[in-house]
């Protein structure tokens, strides 16, 4: 299965053994790359955190709890610092050292993620602090070989072998591995252990892929989504609602975010910190007036922005099927399952 955003051109095929996936990550960490990789915790989820050993990575996972785009997009970020002394004020950047970064066992989704997440910041003024980030991050994606009853990629134009975002691609087929390189990063990371990887042509991944049930297509509600907003379906979707947070906070592509200045006239910070449009403060005006007063109009926001609002604004959807939402949610409310309430005929 293929995606018109595709990344193909100039791709390299390799392969590489199995047994020498740990010693392609082992050089990429003796190179002075921080790795940011899946780690399986005691309660039997996995979280992507920094690690120093293959042996610490989680091979066997569907997907994790929480994405990795804080790596690109913190959860709080320090702009800059200030300080005022006799007179005279000094301003500290945050990006004078951001390391680089390799961020393996990606997801395909998450990966998409990545790419919308740089059109969203880089299209229209260019945001220094993601861009600087993103610059300095590799992502090194696994396709997925199993998926789960809350996976739903296919039905927004994704598969689990997609490699849109990925700057290199790793599927594994039995006892070897076969890798898509697909960019000049990823070019850069494959050259460290240049003796590792053969040459190889096109294989079909197909019979090594997940194959996740399609919900629906969005050719097909594409222009019942134009038509959703003023849907009687709204309340009832958002009666189970908590307004917690944790759907958009496990979000790949959610990036809703607050400004805040702490410290006083002497010394102080500039923070960025996540938000999240189902907060009932969200749209909360200095008057008092709040445009989305309930959870009705919130939920139809969070839903109307990933499958309309970005369409208009960017081209694209705002959803990648990754699934975290629905495992996550504690009212187990089901994105896909909303998203079909509110466009059936």
């Amino acid at each position: 299965m293929t995606n018109r955003f595709e990344n193909t051109m100039n791709m390299e095929l390799k392969l590489i053994s199995s047994a020498n996936l740990q010693l392609f990550f082992e050089k990429l960490l003796q190179s002075g790359k921080i790795m940011i990789a899946p780690v399986l915790k005691p309660n039997g989820k996995v979280y992507f955190q920094p690690v120093k050993a293959y042996s610490d990575v989680a091979t066997d996972y569907i997907q994790t709890v929480f994405s990795a785009k804080s790596v690109v997009f913190p959860k709080v970020e320090t702009l800059f610092a200030f300080t005022k002394k006799d007179g005279k004020i000094t301003l500290t950047n945050s990006l004078d050292n951001i390391p680089e970064t390799v961020i393996w066992g990606l997801r395909p989704c998450d990966a998409s993620a990545f790419d919308y997440l740089s059109d969203f910041f880089l299209r229209e003024n260019p945001d220094s602090y993601f861009k600087t980030r993103k610059d300095r991050t590799t992502l090194v994606t696994f396709s997925c070989s199993h998926s789960d009853e809350a996976c739903f990629c296919t039905s927004v134009g994704l598969n689990p072998g997609s490699t849109i975002g990925s700057d290199l691609q790793m599927t594994v087929m039995n006892k070897e591995v076969y890798v898509e390189i697909l960019t000049e990063k990823g070019k850069q990371a494959s050259a460290i252990a240049t003796s590792l990887f053969s040459e190889t042509e096109t294989k079909d991944k197909a019979p090594f892929l997940a194959n996740p049930v399609t919900r629906f297509s969005m050719d097909a509600i594409k222009d019942k989504m134009k038509q959703a907003y003023d849907s009687a379906e709204w309340k009832h979707l958002s009666l189970g609602c908590f307004s917690c947070g944790a759907c958009a906070f496990s979000c790949p592509t959610c990036s809703c975010f607050d400004i805040q200045d702490e410290g006083t006239q002497d010394n102080g910070k500039r923070l960025r910190c996540w938000d999240a449009c189902g907060f009932g403060l969200f749209t909360k005006h200095s008057s008092g007036h709040n445009p989305k007063p309930t959870q009705v109009e919130r939920r139809r926001q969070r839903l109307m922005h990933k499958f309309h609002y970005s369409v208009e604004n960017l081209g694209r959807i705002s959803c990648v099927g990754c699934g975290r939402c629905i495992r996550i949610c504690p009212a187990h409310l089901n994105i896909f399952e909303n998203i079909l309430s509110v466009t059936k005929d």
